[in-house]
């Protein structure tokens, strides 16, 4: 078996494990894939050209898929819109950036100052954008929604299983437990994605990133409205920019693993117990949340509620200090027990009651998006859609969705109850919907507003999947994509997702607006 170089961590991680040796393997059986292109023999390769980039994703890969399987107990079956495999561009051009767009994992290189930087070299990045792709596979309701902390999630998402890779190497865990015993310091694990970051500091600045990394996980951010924060800011600043706001839940997580952890024995197993704990906690949590406005908070009220399931509540003081640190106050755990819709059994009979609950026009579609608690049992998040305006100036005519949601408790194809509360396309809903769109448009994260609104070419996939607004792969030195397009909905030009970047928008040829780069 052929044997490659491996960086087990990123390329700048300060007192990180030095490169190894590892067998090229091969993606696990019984998982959903990657297809990297392009397509590069396994062998010993040396870094920042595109073969070692094209082996060192594909080893972060495949441990990110491990990590999954540990958390979960099985491998992905299948990516969203049931693809087998997603396409991997290990090397789509010239951006100090990563993208994940539902079709393809796309990774970028840049040269400064004689450097070369390579984004799928950082098993931080690589992870990160393997994680996009598994949020997007167990809440695909998510893709679409238009509030700040549901995209904000899904970038912590990222960094959090980022982290939670990393603590599955023992060699990893054990130089972190040497640095900081007690995990109080800062140390390479936590510090995310360095070289990219480095990159962009000297590109664009120190007010650009954080000191030494992309983005900590180990931070003191504490929550804030964000509805009520600027569009963009420096880097040590909240900003309502999706990347920078995502640190407010990734520090809450990174606290939760070591708040676990400093509750037992200062030890490497004892470290990887912790991340496996808080991760469990997390993904069920994050697979049972309503799509509201407020999600960070709802996700750390549902890994207390598991937390109680799964553990008898041994680590729930853990997790509400981790988040009252992060001014996400969590109250004591509780299970909501399903009201039932009178004359609702029946999946049309509810829609039809859960429709008119929402304030929806009759006819609106309404979505269900399966999912299984450990907490609730089997379960669906409802979801319908109504247009609004955007109000911000010179977008006269351009439209948002705003959804309604719900969850209720299944039972095959029967509506047992509802879950909580029902939350209406009105009010803070809206608002919140609103001021996310505005924040796109400042940032330069929406393309089409100087141009025809009709939708360009999409790309088909082969079999059952069809998956609205994914953009075809991006030809080297073309402007890289934004996060969000103008499309038409029922004839309205309207602001829909096409993907998430690894940092915010800010192209290496030009200045970065308001010193923010992400």
């Amino acid at each position: 078996m052929a044997t490659m170089a491996y960086i087990p961590n990123d390329p700048m991680a300060v007192g990180g494990p030095p490169m190894r040796q590892v067998a090229a393997r091969s993606q696990p059986r019984g998982s959903a894939g990657f297809d990297l292109q392009p397509v590069v023999p396994a062998g010993m390769y040396r870094p920042d050209t595109p073969e070692f980039g094209h082996w060192q994703a594909s080893e972060a890969l495949i441990r990110g898929l491990r990590t999954w399987r540990v958390l979960t107990g099985e491998y992905p079956p299948a990516w969203i819109g049931n693809q087998r495999t997603l396409q991997v561009l290990t090397d789509a051009g010239d951006d100090l950036n990563a993208f994940y767009d539902r079709v393809s994992l796309q990774f970028f290189h840049h040269q400064y100052g004689g450097r070369l930087t390579h984004s799928a070299e950082s098993v931080d990045v690589v992870v990160h954008e393997e994680g996009h792709a598994l949020l997007d596979m167990i809440r695909p309701d998510f893709f679409d929604v238009p509030f700040l902390e549901v995209a904000a999630l899904h970038e912590a998402f990222g960094d959090c299983l980022a982290v939670l890779t990393a603590l599955e190497d023992r060699i990893i865990r054990e130089a972190v437990v040497d640095s900081s015993p007690d995990l109080e310091d800062g140390q390479f694990v936590e510090a995310l994605a360095e070289e990219l970051g480095d990159a962009i500091l000297q590109e664009f600045g120190p007010a650009s990133v954080e000191a030494g990394a992309l983005r900590h996980a180990r931070n003191g951010f504490r929550w804030s409205d964000p509805t009520r924060l600027p569009p963009s800011a420096p880097a040590d600043t909240l900003s309502a920019e999706a990347h920078s706001f995502s640190r407010v839940f990734s520090g809450a997580f990174y606290d939760t693993v070591r708040a676990i952890y400093r509750a037992g024995p200062h030890t490497a197993p004892a470290l990887a117990r912790a991340a496996r704990t808080a991760g469990r906690l997390l993904i069920a949590a994050v697979r049972t949340v309503p799509a509201t406005p407020r999600t960070f908070e709802g996700v750390g009220r549902r890994m207390l509620s598991s937390d109680v399931t799964l553990n008898g509540g041994v680590h729930v003081a853990a997790i509400r200090g981790a988040f009252e640190a992060h001014g996400l106050p969590l109250p004591a755990p509780s299970v909501s027990l399903p009201v039932p819709l009178p004359g609702g059994r029946t999946r049309g009979a509810a829609s039809s009651q859960l429709r008119e609950r929402m304030g929806m026009p009759v006819g609106t579609r309404l979505t269900y998006t399966e999912a299984t608690s450990v907490v609730d049992g089997d379960i669906a998040h409802v979801a319908a859609y109504r247009s609004v305006e955007v109000t911000v100036h010179g977008l006269d005519g351009i439209h948002i969705q705003v959804p309604g949601t719900a969850r209720v408790r299944t039972r095959g194809r029967s509506v047992v109850g509802v879950l909580g509360e029902i939350h209406p396309a009105e009010g803070d809903v809206e608002a919140e919907g609103l001021a996310f769109a505005r924040a796109l448009v400042a940032n330069g994260d929406v393309a089409g507003l100087d141009a025809d609104v009709t939708p360009g070419p999409r790309r088909r996939l082969r079999g059952p999947a069809r998956i609205a607004g994914a953009m075809p792969p991006r030809q080297a030195g073309s402007p890289f994509p934004p996060t969000h397009r103008i499309v038409r909905l029922n004839g309205e030009p309207t602001i829909v997702r096409i993907g998430f970047a690894r940092r915010a928008r800010g192209t290496v040829a030009g200045a970065v607006r308001d010193g923010q780069a992400l």
